[in-house]
C-alpha cells in the first residue's frame, strides 16, 4: 500500500471541506427553524398569560429576539450563497467557492489553495453556529459561556471570506498576501 504525500492529501480535501461548509450551513438552518418555533411559543405563552408560572417568565422581547435569530440563521447562509458577487472584494474568487461541493479541477497547487480556502469557510461557519447558539442563550436569560456572540460573527465573517480579507490586506501593504502564493510557496 503506498502512502500519499502530504499534496495528494490535502488536494483530496479540497472535496472534503465543502460539504463541511454545507453540513454546517443545514445545522445553521435546522437550528433556526428551532429556535423560531421555541420563539412562536414562547411568543403564545405571553399571549395566553402560560408564562405565569415559570422560574422564568418569557417577555415579549425574549420572544421575538427568538424569532429574529431565527430567521437570520435560515436565511444568512442562503444569501451569502447568492449574493457573494455583490457584496465581496473578491468577488468572483469568493463566489465561485459557492458550488456546493463541486471543486474545479486543475493542478495540485491550486486544489490545495482551494483545500485552506475551504478549511477557513468552515472555521468561520462554525464561529457563527456559535454565535448563533451564543445569541438565542442570550435571550433565554442563560450566560452563554466565554467569549462574546459580536467576536464569534466577525472572526467567522473575517474566516470565511479569508480570500478577500488578504486581498484588502495586500491592498493596503502593497503586497500579494493571497493563498493564490500557495503555489510558488510549494513550487507548483
Amino acid at each position: 500500500m503506498a502512502v500519499p504525500d502530504l499534496s495528494s492529501v490535502l488536494a483530496s480535501l479540497s472535496e472534503v471541506f465543502p460539504l463541511g461548509v454545507n453540513l454546517i450551513f443545514l445545522a445553521i438552518a435546522l437550528l433556526g427553524i428551532w429556535y423560531g418555533t421555541s420563539g412562536l411559543y414562547a411568543l403564545y405563552s405571553v399571549a395566553a398569560g402560560e408564562y405565569k408560572f415559570s422560574n422564568r417568565p418569557v417577555t415579549v422581547d425574549a420572544a421575538l429576539g427568538k424569532l429574529a435569530l431565527a430567521s437570520a440563521m435560515i436565511v444568512a447562509p442562503v444569501l451569502l450563497w447568492k449574493f457573494a458577487n455583490t457584496f465581496v472584494l473578491g468577488g468572483d474568487l469568493t463566489y465561485s467557492m459557492f458550488n456546493y461541493g463541486a471543486s474545479p479541477r486543475g493542478s495540485s497547487c491550486e486544489q490545495i489553495r482551494i483545500a485552506i480556502t475551504y478549511f477557513f469557510m468552515c472555521l468561520g461557519a462554525l464561529a457563527w453556529l456559535v454565535a448563533g447558539m451564543k445569541l438565542y442563550h442570550a435571550t433565554t436569560g442563560h450566560q452563554g459561556g466565554s467569549g462574546s456572540a459580536f467576536l464569534y460573527l466577525v472572526g467567522g465573517t473575517l474566516a470565511f471570506f479569508v480570500n478577500d480579507v488578504a486581498q484588502i490586506v495586500g491592498n493596503t501593504i502593497k503586497m500579494d498576501v493571497s493563498f493564490s502564493n500557495v503555489c510558488t510557496m510549494i513550487g507548483g
